[in-house]
């Protein structure tokens, strides 16, 4: 009699990977995806401006995630995948530690999570736009120019 046993592969969520490299190559495993497809899916997104163009990858780039050799992958790159893949975008972003569960201050933060979601509807301009008064905004914190009148 011959032996015909399936091997069952059990389908994992999110929370059964402790990496973001780990979920990421399962994703595109259980997907299908090759590298060259996964490049190919964020360059159209990139020429329709669903993305920003710091989201391109190289498929030297995603083997390297894939293997965990890049631990902390950009958030542009991290948007550019869960474009490729159709998942959550914050969900990478936790996978990767930008939303780490101590920093409740993020969660937290109402303001800046409604902010979150008006940036997804925005255009490429409009968020370089945001971005640029974003890093004029860090630029004064070293600036002395507090104009208000000093008490005493």
């Amino acid at each position: 009699m011959k032996n015909t046993s399936v091997t069952k592969t059990t389908l994992q969520g999110p929370d059964d990977f402790t990496t973001v490299w780990e979920y990421l190559s399962s994703v595109r495993e259980a997907k299908g995806y090759t590298i060259r497809v996964v490049i190919d899916l964020i360059n159209q997104a990139i020429s329709e401006e669903k993305l920003e163009p710091q989201a391109a990858i190289s498929r030297g780039y995603l083997s390297n995630l894939e293997s965990g050799k890049y631990l902390h992958p950009s958030p542009f790159k991290l948007k550019g995948l869960a474009e490729a893949y159709n998942i959550p975008y914050e969900l990478l972003l936790n996978k990767a530690g930008y939303l780490d569960k101590t920093s409740k201050k993020i969660k937290e933060d109402a303001a800046f999570t409604l902010m979150l979601k008006e940036v997804q509807d925005m255009t490429v301009r409009e968020r370089q736009t945001v971005l640029d008064y974003i890093e004029y905004v860090k630029s004064r914190r070293n600036k002395k120019y507090d104009k208000s009148p000093k008490k005493g």
